[in-house]
Parts: C-alpha cells; sequence; structure tokens
C-alpha cells in the first residue's frame, strides 16, 4: 500500500468513526430524556442504559469468530445497518424491556464496529506516524461525541426527528468504510492473557482499570438519566456529560508525560484523590452552573487519563510480546467496571436522586487508599524502566492495543 493510499484509507476511517460516535453521542441525552418522559422511573431508565455496556462487552468477546468467518467488510455493512436500525427501532416502541433489548444487541454492533475499524488503523499506521494517527483518533472520536450530545437540541426529544437523525449518522459512517481502498484486513485480533496470570503479574493494573470503569461508565451512561430527571434541559445535559469529555482532551497528555518522569502510582493517586475531591465538591453543587462544569471538567481531565495511565502501568510489568495481550484484557476489565457503575448508580438515584456523586467518590477514595497502599507495601518498576505512557482512547476495542504496540520490520 502506497503512503497517499494509506493516508486515504485514514482519513476515510476517520470519517466513518466520527460519524458512527455522533450517532452514539446523540443517543445519550436523547433517550435519558425519553426515558424520564416515557415514566420509566430512575432505576429502570438504568437497567435499560446499562444493557448497552453488557452487549459492549460480548462484541469484544465473539468480534473475532465473526470476522473470521463472514470478513471486516460485510461484517461492518451487516453490524452498521442493525444499530442504525435499532435506533429508529427505540423512536417506535418506547417500552423498558424493548428498549433493554435494543441497548444490548446496540452496544455489540457498536463494539464490533469499533474492531473493523481499528483494524484498517492498525493496518495503515507505521512507526512513524502510529502517535499521530492514534492522537487524532481520540481527538476525533471525542470530538464527535460531542457534536452528537449537542445535536440533541435540534429538535424535540419528544419526537422521532432525533432518532432518525442517529440513524442516519450510524448508517452513513458505512460509506466511508465500504468505499475503502482495502477490501479486506490481514490484521488478527489480539487473545487477551488470563485474568489469573494478569492479576497475579500486576494486580493494580487491573483494579484500576476497573474502578475506572465503575466511575466513567455511571458519569457516562446514567449522566443524561440524572440531568433528565433533575429537569434539566437539552442543553444542560449535553454540558454535564461533555465537560468531563473535553478534560479529557486537556489533560490527558499532560498527566500522561507526568507519570512518564516521575513513579506512575504517584501520578494516578495524584489524579484519583483529585477526582474524589471533585466528586465531593459536586455533590454541593447543581450540576449547571458555571462552577459545576469547571469542576466537571477537572474531575474527567484526572478520571479519564488515568485508565491510560493503568494500561501504561500494566506495561512496565508485563514482557513486551504480552503487552497486546495484557492492554485487550484491560480493555475488557474496564468494560466490566463501565456494567457495574451504572447499575449501582441506578440503584442511588432510586433513594436520592441528589445522590449521583456518591458513587464516583467513594470508588475514587477506595482507589486512592488501595493505590496508597500498594505504594506503601510492593515496589514499582523505577522511572528509567517504566514504559512510554501511550494515550488510550476509552470506548476503543482490544485493536487499538495491537495498534499500540506492534512493530513492522
Amino acid at each position: 500500500m502506497t503512503k497517499s493510499s494509506r493516508s486515504l484509507t485514514a482519513w476515510s476511517l476517520f470519517l466513518g468513526i466520527a460519524l458512527l460516535q455522533a450517532g452514539v453521542g446523540l443517543q445519550r441525552p436523547l433517550l435519558g430524556l425519553r426515558a424520564e418522559a416515557a415514566g420509566f422511573g430512575a432505576l429502570t431508565a438504568s437497567l435499560v442504559m446499562t444493557a448497552y455496556y453488557a452487549g459492549f462487552i460480548l462484541g469484544t468477546r465473539y468480534t473475532g469468530k465473526l470476522l473470521s468467518e463472514v470478513g471486516h467488510i460485510r461484517t461492518f455493512a451487516g453490524l452498521a445497518s442493525t444499530a442504525s436500525s435499532i435506533v429508529l427501532f427505540q423512536g417506535l416502541w418506547v417500552n423498558p424491556v424493548a428498549w433493554g433489548v435494543c441497548r444490548l444487541v446496540f452496544g455489540f454492533c457498536i463494539a464490533a464496529l469499533y474492531v473493523v475499524a481499528e483494524s484498517w488503523l492498525n493496518d495503515v499506521a507505521t512507526n512513524e506516524n502510529r502517535g499521530r494517527l492514534l492522537s487524532s483518533y481520540m481527538v476525533i472520536a471525542v470530538g464527535a461525541t460531542m457534536v452528537g450530545q449537542y445535536s440533541v437540541g435540534l429538535s424535540s426529544t419528544a419526537g422521532f426527528t432525533l432518532f432518525a437523525v442517529a440513524s442516519v449518522l450510524v448508517s452513513m459512517s458505512l460509506v466511508p468504510i465500504a468505499l475503502s481502498s482495502r477490501s479486506s484486513v490481514p490484521t488478527s485480533i489480539p487473545e487477551p492473557l488470563t485474568f489469573r496470570a494478569l492479576y497475579s503479574i500486576v494486580p493494580t493494573g487491573l483494579v484500576v482499570c476497573c474502578f475506572t470503569g465503575m466511575t466513567i461508565g455511571s458519569l457516562v451512561g446514567i449522566g443524561p438519566i440524572y440531568g433528565a430527571y433533575q429537569g434539566w434541559s437539552s442543553l444542560q445535559i449535553a454540558n454535564f456529560v461533555g465537560a468531563p469529555l473535553v478534560g479529557s482532551l486537556i489533560l490527558q497528555i499532560p498527566l500522561g508525560r507526568l507519570s512518564d518522569r516521575v513513579p506512575r502510582r504517584g501520578v494516578m493517586t495524584f489524579a484519583s484523590a483529585g477526582a474524589a475531591s471533585l466528586c465531593f465538591v459536586l455533590t454541593f453543587l447543581n450540576g449547571t452552573d458555571g462552577l459545576s462544569l469547571v469542576c466537571l471538567v477537572l474531575m474527567g481531565g484526572l478520571a479519564y487519563p488515568t485508565y491510560s495511565m493503568s494500561v501504561a502501568y500494566t506495561n512496565d510489568w508485563v514482557n513486551a510480546e504480552q503487552r497486546i495481550a495484557a492492554s485487550a484484557l484491560l480493555v475488557r476489565v474496564h468494560g466490566i467496571g463501565s456494567l457495574i457503575g451504572p447499575l449501582v448508580t441506578g440503584l442511588i438515584l432510586t433513594r436520592s436522586v441528589k445522590g449521583f456523586f456518591y458513587f464516583p467518590f467513594c470508588v475514587f477514595l477506595v482507589l486512592t487508599l488501595y493505590l496508597l497502599y500498594r505504594i506503601y507495601a510492593h515496589d514499582a518498576p523505577s522511572v528509567e524502566e517504566q514504559s512510554e505512557f501511550q494515550p488510550f482512547p476509552l470506548r476503543a476495542s482490544r485493536m487499538v492495543a495491537s495498534m499500540l504496540y506492534r512493530r513492522r520490520p
């Protein structure tokens, strides 16, 4: 593949990812507002939203078999069409059981679509452009998600229009993928280590990864429901969910580079303690004023990079040939945390809508204490022995692990 062909393929993939993420982002506030209007109840709405993460975990687990039997192009086309149809079905039938099934299948489809798109990025990446492609992928994915979230203000959430817009965005993501210059991708999907094997090597990486999944999953998955039951407008919900994403873009690289220069566990402890403090402050704020948004930006800027640092810290311990497998397992563990967090937060909201930040505060506090214990009781690789930090996209599949650590001869 020539350099110009690689560049064209990469930008086609970025366009497809942007359209897909915009469609996913639009659904977050839309479903929260519609669920509140339909009288689902906080716990029921939380269970519906959590079904997405269950589907996502299943998708990351079984997509490899699907790709090997069907192929990348047909897999992407079939699942993108399925995901687009599911969005429309949600607009036609507002029922918690139907929505739960829809979110489960939608999560499976999105996980598989990520695998396909990222396998193409992995194939066009070289040692010279790998970091640039990954950074562009992160910025485009986060930016498109935010655009999708703010698009909820384009029309009334009580109608069908926004569901149709989200469906169109997901469908259009198929076009640049289908027109890619490559018809197949030779990259294999990495098989993860067993949980027990990785835990015996570096338990801290797994614990941090799971805990950050709990907190971020509750913020992203239940945030729109929390805002809807607070009576917020579409714009206020978009601001509430989008502010932490802004923080992640601002502080991801600075914190990561800092963790390359000082002991990484210390930076993760600082970030976790800071996120816990901000969650505690947010329990006393209304969530929509300027001070609340500043706190949300800072909290997201500390919470999101902690996930990437947990991946980097794990790589400090494992052998070079184990890094792809270890990072692939961390993606799954983070997904499990993202499933647990919204469930617990939903239960809390049934007791008190004001208690939204109780759970992330407690999780970050426990995580901080755990990290302090590990620092006190167990040695870690020296700064000179640490691997180089690489930002790890939050909603990526395990194919990004291959993109990060695969090297061409």
